[in-house]
């Protein structure tokens, strides 16, 4: 009795292990992006220490290094590693599953970092984007229409969005979840 009940588990096991697996291979990645705003405190070669906003007491020192996105959220446009000067604002975007060396301040290298250059100059939503194009966090859906600027991490015009990590930058949305918003411009990473 105890060995059918064991073969009967077993079985069960291996058959919900099956099913899983088959789910697993049919969903495709979707990463969720996390943020952190703060105050540029100090500028290192290749990287710059950076102090919460809402928490003094915490800091994470941000690479800069080729292969982050550095980004102008007032002009939309990519900037320069010499236009981060202390005391100036920036946000920087990562993915949530990023690596993070564990030292106080943290170490990291963010996939965009957006230098807040103007005052209420809009906002900037960096997800994986679906096929409908709402964001991976559920918190934005995309709708698209003219006078948008759709391009690469280049500068490249784009015409697929679907599917993709996208830094959108748009300044008015609706009070829905998903807000759906008509943006100004997209970057795809």
């Amino acid at each position: 009795m105890n060995r059918a009940i064991t073969i009967g588990l077993l079985g069960l096991m291996l058959f919900l292990g099956i099913q899983q697996g088959q789910q697993d291979a049919t969903v495709e990645e979707m990463v969720d992006y996390l943020s952190f705003t703060g105050t540029i405190t100090e500028v290192r070669e290749d990287e710059i220490l950076v102090q919460e906003k809402t928490n003094e007491d915490n800091f994470i020192v941000f690479k800069t290094v080729e292969n982050v996105l550095l980004l102008d959220d007032g002009t939309k446009d990519p900037i320069e590693t010499d236009s981060l000067d202390v005391g100036r604002e920036v946000t920087a975007y990562y993915p949530e599953d990023r690596p993070m060396a564990l030292s106080f301040p943290a170490i990291m290298t963010p996939d965009v970092l957006v230098l807040h250059s103007c005052e209420d100059v809009g906002f900037v939503h960096v997800a994986t984007f679906d096929d409908t194009l709402t964001s991976s966090d559920g918190l934005l859906k995309i709708t698209l229409g003219s006078g948008m600027t759709l391009v690469d991490r280049q500068g490249q015009p784009v015409t697929s969005l679907s599917n993709q990590t996208l830094v959108v930058f748009y300044s008015t949305s609706t009070r829905s979840i998903p807000a759906q918003a008509k943006p100004e411009k997209i970057i795809v990473l």
